[in-house]
Formats: structure tokens, sequence, C-alpha cells
């Protein structure tokens, strides 16, 4: 019998090229959208995907980028905003946020730490424990430079989310691997 409870992630709380994208498409059984494998956004507005899994109702939510070359990054703040005011009108309450993070990218362009820096008030600091902060595309990194720049990003940017019980995790593009990432903050009525 499926729960009637709907579970919500705002997996796309990303800058562009991060592979939430590639993500949602693992968990649902969707194909890749055209340009997937491109670092510019193919997301271009807030995509809502509902799955259901082992008894749970799942809606994942796909948003462009933040550092998205097709619209400004107010105009995507916007679209969120009014998404998530939209879905807590119906009852629906946001029970986890993704926040991906391309582990092969070298560089971190301004909105990458903007966009990162909104998590927390989002969030809250009550529920800072319902955000996983995942790295992408360690399937195609050398291992020895994924670990450094995880190490990076656990001992600086993301340590104060980290340190308030925000989860680090690995998505290694696998289907076991993303519903791993998604079971956590999804199995519970906590919303934030």
């Amino acid at each position: 019998m499926m729960s009637l409870f709907s579970l919500v992630f705002l997996a796309s709380w990303e800058k562009t090229g991060s592979g939430v994208s590639n993500f949602i498409n693992k968990l649902a059984g969707m194909q890749p959208e055209v340009g997937a494998d491109e670092l510019f956004s193919c997301t271009q507005e807030v995509c809502a995907y509902e799955y259901s899994h082992n008894g749970q109702r799942f809606i994942f939510v796909d948003t462009p980028g933040f550092n998205n070359e097709k619209l400004p990054q107010s105009m995507v703040f916007r679209a969120i905003a009014r998404w998530l005011e939209e879905t807590y009108r119906h009852s629906i309450k946001l029970t986890g946020v993704i926040y991906t993070h391309d582990i092969t990218g070298n560089s971190r362009p301004p909105t990458d730490a903007q966009s990162f820096q909104l998590l927390r008030p989002l969030c809250g600091s009550k529920a800072v424990d319902r955000v996983h902060l995942v790295t992408t595309m360690c399937d195609i990194a050398e291992k020895s430079e994924a670990d450094e720049m995880e190490g990076i990003l656990k001992g600086a940017r993301w340590q104060s989310l980290i340190q308030a019980g925000a989860q680090p995790r690995r998505f290694d593009n696998t289907l076991e691997s993303a519903w791993n990432i998604v079971e956590g903050p999804g199995n519970t009525t906590k919303t934030l």
C-alpha cells in the first residue's frame, strides 16, 4: 500500500553541469535530456517528476542551475521560490535537499558560492540534517583527485553545514548509489 504522504526533494540546488538531471534520470529510469552531456544547463524551468519506490511516493524536482547561461540567477531563484510556494499551498512539504557538486570541476564560479550560501537559510538550523551534499562525476574522476577534492569540500566549504548535520555523499552514477542518497532524507516525515 502506497503512503499518502508526499516527499519532495529539491534536487537541483546546484551549479550548472553538476549532474543533477542525470541523478534524477537514474532514479526515475528516464532517458537523458538532449544536451545533458554538455556543460550548460539543459533544464530551463522547474520540473517535478513523481516516482514510487518500495511503497513510498517521491517527487524529484529539477531546476535550472544557478550559473545558467540562458537565465539570470535572479530568475532561477524566483522560479524556485514560486514553485516552493505553490507546492506548500498544496500541503506538499519539502523533506530534503540534495546539493550536487561536480567532483571534476576545477573552477568555482561566483554563483556556485552564492547558491551554496542559500542552503542554510532555506533549510533552517533545525533541518540541516535533511541536506545531502553530493559529489557527482565520481565514476569518471581519478580516485585520488576525487578524494582530494572531497577533502577540500568537507574541510572548508561544506564544513559548517556538515558540523550542523548535513551529510556528505558520493554519487557514482548507479541506480543503487542514487537510491542510497535519496532514502536517507526520504524516509521521514520531518519537513524543512
